[in-house]
């Protein structure tokens, strides 16, 4: 299906919906799922005898349930969605709908049955409006929240990092927290950012709450956290003077999704796409994230492919680190763009020995100094250095070029100890992540092998 989370979570009439319907998005939760290809159903378990019937059709998409929930559309529906969107389409048995249930999709497809060349220059027109009216409600409503979260922002950079810790003795004049409660300082503020359409922002709100009490330096971090969120909501405020595709990585970054039937829409890019790293995790909505990194043989490009499994059910395509896969790439719009979107991947017999990579430390940070020129919010930036030297200095881990240039590296230790024995003292060629300050590594080739770390 190609509904991701963040498109199903967006028809969620509230926060409250939403995290219900996360809640029913597993498999013990539903008593069957059917589908016929165009629309799925199930029945859900209430409390007690009681069973919702709940249908979902994919096209539009349209909700239908007979619990008694006065939402449309209601945690059922949403839940089912969810629940149904993390299968692979061929791992459903396809159904003829029951009665009752065709009687519903049938009556849809009559109401819908016009097409857009059927319909009246009028209709068009009136369609076209409704779709343009929506779009600038919805912009509204995400104006007024980060003009909330900036408000916020002032209020606890005035009153210091006590009331972050909770440990404020003082009422503080805004109703957006309360001294005492550090938890619901963060959980508050996350829901607004939520309930003014702006996810990302509240998923990053969520992250940032962690950060609280994580190591001896970690008010310096929240601060400098605080900062660029603060900053971000100023460059929000003035969206519209920005540069197209700027504003795009801007609407990305507080959770406007791009669908991906419209990403493919866009030129590609064919290409033998070298596996070179690979990061499995979890996220702080319990979802197991994927991330990996392609290069592309011929264009040099960068791409990333990211993925979430809510319901841990695992990933349609194993991408197979150090291996080559033939097939084109598109990438979402953005002034940087890096994630992207691969159809038909086919996979090569060849393995990965080399890669196109900087020779010198400081080709590396020029490329990383334009990309944050033109857009300053990327977060992790993608390095391929070839032929530098493993020196440890002060139990910091350096690459030396050949030129006696050096960046550090995040300090792991594991890794760490594992690059020195591979390299051996000899040149490598590494893959990473670079932060800003430090290089995060992902990968390294020594002797033409090709190994994760």
């Amino acid at each position: 299906m190609p509904w991701t989370t963040e498109q199903i979570l967006a028809f969620a009439p509230d926060t409250d919906t939403a995290k219900k319907a996360q809640n029913l998005a597993l498999p013990q939760k539903w008593i069957s799922v059917e589908t016929n290809g165009d629309a799925i159903w199930g029945r859900c378990r209430g409390s007690g005898s009681k069973h919702y019937q709940t249908i979902v059709d994919l096209k539009e998409p349209a909700f239908k349930c007979n619990c008694p929930s006065r939402k449309i559309p209601c945690k059922h529906s949403i839940g089912l969605f969810l629940y149904a969107s993390s299968f692979q389409e061929d791992l459903y048995e396809k159904t003829k709908p029951p009665k009752s249930i065709n009687d519903w999709l049938t009556q849809r497809i009559a109401k819908t049955s016009k097409t857009e060349k059927q319909k009246t220059p009028q209709e068009i027109q009136k369609a076209e409006a409704r779709k343009e009216k929506a779009a600038q409600d919805r912009m509204l409503l995400m104006k007024q929240g980060m003009r909330d979260l900036e408000n916020w922002l002032t209020d606890i950079i005035r009153t210091g990092m006590a009331a972050v810790d909770g440990s404020s003795n003082e009422m503080v004049s805004t109703a957006l927290y309360t001294k005492n409660r550090s938890a619901e300082l963060w959980r508050n503020i996350s829901m607004r950012m939520v309930d003014s359409k702006l996810p990302g922002m509240g998923r990053r709100i969520r992250e940032m709450s962690l950060i609280h009490g994580s190591g001896k330096n970690w008010p310096d971090k929240l601060l400098n956290e605080l900062s660029d969120l603060y900053l971000f909501t100023k460059s929000f405020e003035k969206l519209e003077q920005l540069p197209d595709l700027l504003q795009k990585e801007i609407l990305r970054i507080v959770g406007v999704v791009t669908k991906k039937e419209d990403v493919l829409k866009q030129q590609g890019i064919e290409d033998q796409w070298q596996v070179i790293g690979q990061f499995i995790g979890t996220n702080i909505d319990n979802a197991t994230v994927r991330r990996t990194w392609f290069l592309g043989e011929k264009s040099k490009r960068f791409a990333l492919i990211l993925e979430y499994d809510y319901n841990h059910l695992g990933f349609p395509i194993q991408w197979s680190t150090g291996r080559i896969f033939q097939g084109e790439m598109f990438f979402y719009p953005s002034i940087s763009p890096l994630r992207a979107i691969m159809r038909t991947p086919s996979i090569l017999e060849r393995e990965v020995e080399q890669w196109n990579g900087y020779h010198t430390i400081s080709d590396a940070i020029k490329s990383y100094s334009k990309v944050t020129g033109d857009n300053p919010w990327i977060m992790d930036y993608p390095f391929t250095l070839n032929n530098v030297i493993p020196h440890i200095d002060n139990n910091i881990l350096i690459l030396l070029d050949h030129k006696g240039e050096g960046i550090p590296v995040l300090n792991k230790e594991l890794s760490i100890w594992k690059i020195m024995a591979l390299s051996g003292g000899k040149p490598i060629d590494i893959f990473g992540e670079w932060t800003g300050k430090e290089l995060n590594p992902i990968a390294i080739i020594a002797n033409k092998r090709y190994i994760a770390l």
